[in-house]
């Protein structure tokens, strides 16, 4: 019910907008929607569907894996700790705009900006809920395993994992929602195909309505990733994993 409250008060506010401004700056629904039904008719539009997605699921496989190896490892240990939390505090603090001119400089043109400055929005979101995960087990449990002479491997899998997945998976939420945005932007400025270039060559061409319409689009399809797959995906490994660990 709020959640179709808060979608009509966005519609009901982009019609005062069209009241007050000018078509070629706020353009009515009614034109973002028929330019929105021509840019999913065009016969590129799959190609720049799947060229988005895989830079944007990729940078946030690479972000998972990268964050929460660190992550254990420097919540494990102290003076890893202490050596990576400058660096990631550097690669969260810096714009993401800074990350991609050295992804440019470094890499040049195509896909590598892309994932280069979606990696440095989420490895660091994995990396320091990770550590606080590990922080935050049982050391009582922990003592008693090591005490009872339990095996590295089962100690892992029994205890450390449960709590640092239930973390990972609550960071996968917010991670997702920020290289969406970033690859996006980073890809209108490197990249040929996706949804980046789409929207950017649009604004340069001052077709107004086009542009409404990819934001539309690329909201329609953020929707749908965290509506849809993630939401779903962490409410059900969260409660797999809570069921394990405090038995049926």
């Amino acid at each position: 019910m709020f959640f179709l409250l808060g979608i009509f008060g966005i519609v009901a506010l982009w019609f005062v907008l069209c009241a007050i401004y000018p078509p070629a700056i706020i353009p009515p629904p009614r034109s973002v929607a028929l330019a929105l039904r021509d840019v999913v008719a065009d016969g590129f539009f799959l190609a720049d569907l799947h060229a988005t997605f895989w830079r944007v699921v990729g940078s946030f496989l690479v972000s998972l894996l990268i964050g929460t190896v660190l992550g254990i490892l420097a919540g494990l240990r102290k003076d890893l700790l202490d050596t990576l939390h400058p660096v990631m505090v550097l690669a969260e603090s810096a714009p993401p705009v800074a990350w991609l001119v050295i992804a440019i400089l470094l890499f040049g043109m195509g896909s590598a900006p892309s994932f280069m400055v979606g990696l440095s929005a989420a490895v660091p979101i994995f990396f320091f809920n990770t550590v606080s995960a590990v922080k935050g087990l049982d050391r009582d449990l922990i003592e008693m395993a090591v005490a009872y002479r339990v095996g590295r491997f089962r100690l892992f899998g029994s205890v450390y994992l449960p709590g640092i997945l239930l973390s990972s998976v609550a960071a996968s939420s917010s991670s997702l929602s920020v290289i969406w945005r970033v690859v996006i932007m980073a890809e209108a400025f490197t990249a040929a195909r996706g949804f980046g270039p789409r929207l950017w060559g649009a604004y340069l061409y001052s077709e107004a309505n086009v542009v409404y319409a990819y934001i539309v689009l690329i909201v329609l399809l953020g929707f749908t990733l965290e509506y849809g797959l993630i939401r779903p995906g962490v409410n059900w490994l969260q409660t797999k994993l809570r069921i394990e660990r405090n038995g049926p």
